[in-house]
């Protein structure tokens, strides 16, 4: 049956991939679709989709993501109050220059379509898109390159000191139909400059949805880019997938953050290049899940140069017999000394059925370097639980101030105030 399955999804790739080839990026298309070829759809050999419900996935009966009839005011409700006049709107996956709002960037960023960005910014966008591609390692995001529907590309010159954040609004309508949503930005950061981003999903409807989403960045050197993520109306029925790609020079910092309350299958996977010394990134990500939601992370940290600095904190907060995963690999190269380099994946299981898997990896050919990498797996502490009720605490007062606690050290490194007080 999975046979069969993925043998329809792949032909529903196809499929997308004939009408997607006649456009401006068939060139950049073409590459990415030869990369996903390569790879091919992951099975449940596939170690890194091991705990993934591939079946489900590829049961989906999706169709192509549909033209919306998104107004302003239908979508106001999902724009961040710190972002007014600063969102880039994707509706079913398509960016839309017309409900995207950017009154309040500096006149000398760049907002333009993929195809605009391709006849201003040839050079540099292909050949980063050229090397991003060939290093492509997840079939997804290469499906994402080549079948996006309208991607959206920002350009950050250098030393622009961005001082509101740009909120990235994916608006999922899928009323009547499973639409497979693609959105894809490409946003090049210039040197010394700064940018917090914050990337966010809005399901309007309680049915089946399908997000394969992609997010890459260029950060030249000396610059600082913040990222925070978070889907508004996850449920039972949704198939999300997240890439984040980051390629940061010398000097450079990139820091994100991602919160979910999981759906049918969710999954993060992330891959930071540390290429030029002294750059540093730092990861965090929580999943508080209920019920029969899942959440997996697949984390890959390559350091390529001296003098670096990575550190990830993902935790998971688990109930019912919700699902998750963590694989996580920190890859230091021989010429990469003088590493620093720590990675941490803490579980809360709050009942019987909650299942919890981890599997931390580090991968070091240099010998001057500082590394950690752990796993932890508790319950709630009975012991704290009886010190809070003798304070005067209900049972389920203290054990939800004790879930809070866990979740806190996460909660406290989103960049925008807003997206902290959801929690």
């Amino acid at each position: 049956m999975q046979k069969q399955n993925s043998e329809n999804f792949e032909t529903l790739l196809k499929d997308r991939h004939k009408l997607a080839d006649n456009c401006p990026l068939k060139k950049l298309r073409r590459k990415a679709w030869d990369r996903y070829l390569q790879l091919g759809l992951p099975t449940k050999k596939t170690e890194v989709y091991r705990y993934v419900k591939l079946r489900s996935l590829f049961a989906f009966e999706m169709t192509p993501s549909a033209q919306s009839a998104l107004t302003i005011d239908g979508i106001r409700p999902y724009i961040l109050p710190e972002c007014e006049g600063s969102v880039l709107v994707f509706a079913n996956g398509r960016f839309d220059p017309a409900l995207s709002q950017t009154a309040s960037l500096p006149g000398s960023i760049s907002v333009l379509s993929l195809e605009g960005a391709l006849r201003s910014y040839s050079t540099f966008l292909s050949n980063h898109w050229m090397k991003t591609v060939r290093g492509e390692t997840d079939p997804f995001s290469a499906v994402n390159a080549a079948l996006h529907q309208g991607a959206a590309f920002i350009y950050i010159p250098p030393k622009a000191v961005v001082n509101r954040p740009i909120q990235i609004l994916n608006v999922v309508d899928n009323e009547n139909e499973t639409p497979l949503s693609m959105p894809r930005l490409q946003a090049f950061i210039g040197a010394q400059a700064e940018a917090n981003f914050a990337v966010t999903h809005a399901i309007l409807h309680q049915n089946p949805y399908a997000i394969n989403h992609v997010n890459d960045f260029h950060i030249e050197e000396g610059a600082i880019v913040s990222m925070s993520q978070m889907t508004f109306g996850e449920n039972d029925l949704g198939w999300q997938l997240e890439a984040t790609r980051a390629a940061l020079k010398r000097d450079s910092a990139f820091h994100a953050t991602s919160t979910s309350q999981g759906s049918l299958t969710s999954r993060f996977d992330y891959r930071v290049d540390l290429l030029g010394e002294n750059a540093e990134t730092h990861l965090q990500g929580l999943s508080r899940l209920e019920g029969k939601r899942e959440a997996h992370h697949n984390i890959h940290i390559v350091h390529h140069a001296p003098n670096c600095r990575s550190n990830q904190l993902f935790k998971n907060c688990l109930s019912g017999s919700s699902h998750s995963s963590f694989e996580g690999k920190i890859y230091v190269h021989k010429i990469a000394q003088k590493t620093e380099a720590y990675q941490l994946n803490a579980n809360l299981l709050l009942d019987e059925g909650a299942r919890a898997e981890s599997k931390p990896n580090l991968e070091i050919f240099a010998d001057d370097v500082r590394a950690s990498h752990g796993a932890t797996f508790g319950q709630l502490d009975k012991e704290q639980i009886f010190y809070l009720r003798t304070r005067g605490m209900t049972e389920e007062a203290a054990k939800n101030a004790l879930v809070s606690g866990f979740c806190r050290a996460v909660i406290e490194t989103l960049s925008i105030p807003s997206l902290k007080k959801t929690h």
